[in-house]
């Protein structure tokens, strides 16, 4: 007799394996001398300086300097302001909903399970659905820093968006989310 799989099943696993995917990468560069086991609860997370309604958990790196992943927890409903990393930004979404919108592209709606990758330079904007709060790991080959981008400017659509951000071609003004602070 077959059984059904779950969907909670199938996203419990894509997430395990992305887990396991992004940790294998800092792996490489970050011997442990001791096991990292955290059970959620024991967790400690902390606000962000530069976003006070984001809240992290660094899990390995420095996000000043090189290499880094951690938890971020947007509030539902919460959307920073259009910006841009200097180091590519990838997202594995754990729950909640992330709207990601960039240059040339229409939104896309992340649930859990999905995976972002933004190349760095290149300016983007999220928001969180109001359904519920959206937490997701971050990693970043690279220090990681949010440069808010002045009169929310992205490529109009259908410009190639590394080569609109890139090339310096004239942009279009972007209509930004309302954050919610």
């Amino acid at each position: 007799m077959a059984y059904p799989i779950s969907v909670r099943r199938v996203v419990s696993v894509s997430i395990v394996s992305a887990l396991v995917a992004l940790v294998g990468i800092a792996f490489s560069k970050e011997m442990l001398n001791e096991p990292k086991v955290w059970p959620y609860a024991e967790m400690q997370w902390t606000k962000d300086a530069v976003l006070p309604s984001v809240q992290g958990v660094l899990l390995w790196g420095d996000p000043k300097t090189t290499e880094h992943g951690m938890l971020r927890r947007f509030p539902a409903g919460y959307a920073p302001p259009p910006h841009k990393h200097p180091s590519t930004e990838r997202v594995v979404v754990i729950s909640g909903t992330i709207e990601v919108r960039y240059g040339g592209s229409s939104a896309k709606f992340l649930g859990p399970g999905s995976y972002s990758e933004i190349p760095a330079n290149i300016v983007h904007a999220v928001k969180c659905g109001e359904q519920s709060d959206c937490e997701f790991v971050l990693a970043s080959p690279g220090p990681f820093a949010i440069i808010p981008v002045a009169a929310a400017t992205l490529p109009p659509p259908g410009v190639g968006v590394a080569a609109a951000t890139r090339s310096g071609n004239t942009p279009t003004e972007f209509d930004s989310f309302s954050a919610a602070t």
